[in-house]
């Protein structure tokens, strides 16, 4: 997102006239340096200079009023809550009225203060937005119109630090702190950090949110349970479909469905840490911050499908340990039932699944394919081509799946031979996001410009990605999937070299980690001769602890991620699909922590240099658009016989991005794409479900079966 839709989307109400017309800046700069179009309206001033001083002087003037304001409500509050405490001024009162009266005076004392402290915050995120803006119209002023401007340029980045607004933000700070301490004093026992969560009023899931995601949370928990006992459950046949096999041939499908839902609960994770921490997220990845999925939109879209996904492999494995097809329906249709949903939620039309953001993904996606080419390498489409270099098993199982459907090779489980095609195609798509990567990083290096001394870390940072990709050759060559150090007399040339490459591209990767992508570590001189590393002294994350375990548990995530870069790699020991499984899991967990560290680091020092500007604007608490459940009649939870078409209709509305009331043709086209699509799986699930009800048609295949039977019989 450019910075100029940022501002709009960034304006908090009611404070408008306190903002930069960045727009009239960006006109001044085209109408001097001779690019404006349109030159037969020309602007009510004469140059760029004397509009950015007109600006500052208006952002000055409106922050001054701002501020004599809140600080004179700031003294106003503290000296009430300095004599609400005092017995002195109550001396007439009975002590249970005295009670009555400070609680009464406590309560709506916290509501002001809250007040207050949300003005300070306010306040200081408009301050840093309008000094990132015109920093920022200062270099595209510079960029425009060449080194002739240098001199104004300068001479104005100087001066802008000493205007007041910029010098307001430590005042706003002292007066921010002094409500901190007076809250926590009166009211939270002299805890700043509890006193600093309350006056934040950080906005968490309500109840309608927390009884949503606990019923299908516990949902999830009752067909986990219910796949546990299936799994343990003999089979009734020993014929494919009904047979092992079927299982291993379909668990690829399983698991492209599979990883994107667990990176999602990741992602709201992440979303949910980062706000509490005040991590402004949204600016670093360019992101609007009204559109954006979020932990809340996040965690309910995860949940409904981790049901969805649950109840459908349930299904297919009940299908497979009893040997029978409700309604005749081969047991490799029940995973291609839920891909055929996740392709129709993936192409939906407008006002369904969260379009806006499915279309800032797929942006993002061919910005990182054209990297070469296209426009410059954002911090977005850094941070997901590094997410796609995680998901190298989720690719390989795409390609598996578009075969084994495609060359119909599902209807013959157990008698197909191995496919010959994913030897070449595996190596190829493994690679594929290194690629991509490796093209950012010449990219950039290219547009950083002879002399940048950010060239050589751009260099460094593609020999990383050569080095992965020289490993993933050379296990392609010499076809090598594990390392077996039980017979290290029988390895060949080959295979040494590539264990060599593979342990140097590992450890390259994992130091890079530490020492850049996080910057985890800092010098300092040791008594003026000699350097000392320790960890860097500007975090956010409160527990020191944490680095520390973050330092081990990469290194580990890193050994694991060596085999995922190697086509087909598995553990000793374990059987290839769990071994797989397993290791996509913990590395998708390891990015995840990864991305813990990566974007606070980016936050902090701007390390990479994506931004023209260090400083941050501040996160401010934006309240979810979309109707809340508990102000949507037809999205209650109501129980009794109609109460699943009522938990369909929920979840119908809250997959939706359109109010329901007065919806326009878009709206109508997506409440239609909407309902046919819960209709479709109610078909689904609902159906084998109801076939599977009798206990005869579950167990009477099994002496388990009729053993259960019989108990049941004795115990009626």
């Amino acid at each position: 997102m450019k910075f100029g839709k940022f501002l709009q989307a960034s304006r908090v109400k009611g404070w408008e006239e306190c903002y930069l017309d960045y727009k009239r800046l960006v006109k001044a700069i085209k109408a001097e340096c001779g690019s404006l179009e349109d030159v037969s309206q020309p602007l009510s001033y004469e140059g760029f200079n004397e509009e950015f001083n007109k600006q500052i002087e208006s952002v000055n003037e409106h922050f001054a009023s701002r501020m004599q304001d809140v600080e004179e409500r700031a003294e106003s509050l503290l000296t009430d809550a300095f004599r609400m405490h005092e017995s002195r001024s109550m001396v007439s009162l009975d002590p249970e009225s005295i009670v009555k009266l400070r609680k009464y005076h406590g309560e709506t004392l916290q509501v002001a203060l809250r007040e207050v402290y949300q003005d300070c915050l306010t306040m200081k995120q408009v301050c840093s937005i309008n000094f990132t803006g015109f920093v920022k119209a200062l270099k595209k002023f510079h960029k425009r119109c060449g080194d002739a401007s240098s001199g104004s340029v300068f001479q104005n980045s100087t001066s802008l630090r000493q205007q007041h607004f910029y010098k307001g933000m430590a005042h706003l700070d002292t007066v921010a702190d002094r409500i901190e301490q007076c809250y926590a004093t009166h009211f939270k026992n002299g805890d700043v950090d509890a006193a600093q969560r309350s006056l934040r009023h950080i906005r968490r899931l309500g109840l309608e949110s927390h009884l949503t995601l606990g019923i299908f949370l516990g949902a999830c928990l009752c067909l986990l349970a219910v796949i546990l006992w299936l799994s343990a459950y003999s089979p009734a046949k020993d014929i494919c479909p009904f047979c092992t096999k079927a299982i291993t041939a379909n668990l690829p499908v399983y698991r492209i469905l599979f990883i994107p839902l667990l990176w999602l609960w990741c992602w709201s994770g992440l979303c949910f840490i980062w706000k509490e921490i005040s991590l402004n997220y949204p600016y670093i990845l360019s992101i609007n911050p009204y559109t954006e999925l979020g932990y809340e939109r996040g965690s309910k879209l995860a949940a409904y499908a981790s049901l969805i996904l649950l109840a459908d492999f349930a299904l297919f494995l009940a299908s497979v340990r009893t040997g029978y097809e409700p309604f005749g329906i081969p047991v490799s249709y029940y995973p291609l039932a839920f891909l055929i949903f996740l392709v129709l939620a993936m192409f939906a039309p407008r006002g369904v699944f969260y379009y806006k953001s499915r279309t800032y993904f797929y942006i993002s996606l061919s910005r990182i394919v054209v990297a070469p080419f296209g426009p410059e390498v954002r911090f977005v489409d850094n941070y997901i081509a590094d997410v796609l270099t995680s998901m190298a098993i989720f690719l390989r199982d795409v390609d598996y799946t578009t075969r084994f459907y495609g060359t119909g090779a599902f209807r013959h489980i157990g008698k197909h031979k191995k496919q010959k095609g994913l030897e070449l195609s595996a190596p190829i798509i493994t690679a594929l996001p290194y690629w991509f990567r490796l093209q950012q990083c010449v990219r950039r290096f290219y547009d950083s410009g002879p002399g940048n001394p950010d060239r050589k870390v751009h260099l460094l940072n593609a020999c990383k990605y050569l080095a992965s990709l020289s490993a993933t050759c050379l296990a392609a060559v010499g076809n090598y999937t594990s390392v077996d150090f039980e017979h290290l007399e029988t390895w060949t040339l080959g295979r040494s070299i590539w264990f060599s490459v593979l342990c140097i591209s590992t450890l390259y990767a994992y130091l890079w980690d530490v020492l850049m992508d996080w910057g985890l570590f800092e010098t300092k001189m040791n008594g003026g001769r000699c350097f000392r590393w320790q960890l860097r002294s500007k975090r956010l994350y409160h527990h020191t602890a944490f680095y520390y375990w973050a330092l081990l548990s990469n290194f580990f995530g890193r050994v694991a991620w060596a085999l995922t870069i190697t086509p087909r790699g598995v553990l000793n020991g374990i059987p290839p699909p769990v071994s797989t499984t397993l290791l996509a899991v913990v590395e998708l967990l390891r990015r995840a922590q990864w991305s813990l560290l990566r974007l606070e680091n980016e936050y902090l020092s701007n390390s990479a240099h994506y931004r023209s500007v260090k400083d941050v604007p501040m996160l401010l608490d934006v309240a979810t658009y979309g109707e809340e459940a508990s102000t949507n009649k037809e999205g209650q939870l109501v129980w009794g016989i109609g109460g699943s078409l009522k938990l369909g209709n929920y979840m119908h509305r809250s997959l939706c991005d359109l109010p329901v009331p007065q919806q326009s043709l878009d709206g109508r086209i997506a409440d239609g794409w909407m309902r046919v699509m819960m209709l479709g799986w109610y078909l689904v699930l609902l159906g084998p479900a109801i076939e599977f009800r009798s206990w005869k048609c579950l167990y009477g295949r099994s002496e388990q079966g009729i053993y259960l039977q019989q108990l049941l019989r004795e115990l009626q």
